[in-house]
């Protein structure tokens, strides 16, 4: 009786908006970054927002990806911050979750 109310209750929370189901985990993807498009950039840690193309590859094939850098997304080298406008022509480590179909970055790592 009491895991069928968590049930009911739990159905309604999510039809109500206020649970959001579970987004898929983390992944890591390295490559040499071929573009950058900036949204809004506020020169403090964490400060950029756009996206970044890279180039990767996947299964022996060589493919561009796009990924959205959220405000907030921190951007390090070592113990460096960097920002988002420099990172053409950089190879990266992107920490990213896929969300609706997009790639977003939680994080992003230059390589020495």
């Amino acid at each position: 009786m009491k895991s069928l109310f968590l049930a009911i209750a739990m159905a309604a929370m999510l039809a109500a908006g206020m649970v959001r189901p579970a987004t898929s985990a983390e992944e890591r993807l390295e490559g040499k970054v071929t573009g950058t498009k900036v949204t809004i950039c506020q020169f403090k840690p964490g400060g950029c927002e756009g996206t970044l193309t890279i180039e990767t590859t996947v299964g022996g094939k060589d493919q561009e990806v796009t990924i959205k850098v959220p405000l907030g997304t921190m951007i390090k080298r070592g113990n460096e911050v960097v920002y988002l406008p420099t990172l053409r022509g950089k190879v990266v480590t992107v920490t990213h979750v896929t969300e609706r179909g997009e790639k977003t970055a939680r994080a992003i790592e230059v390589k020495p």
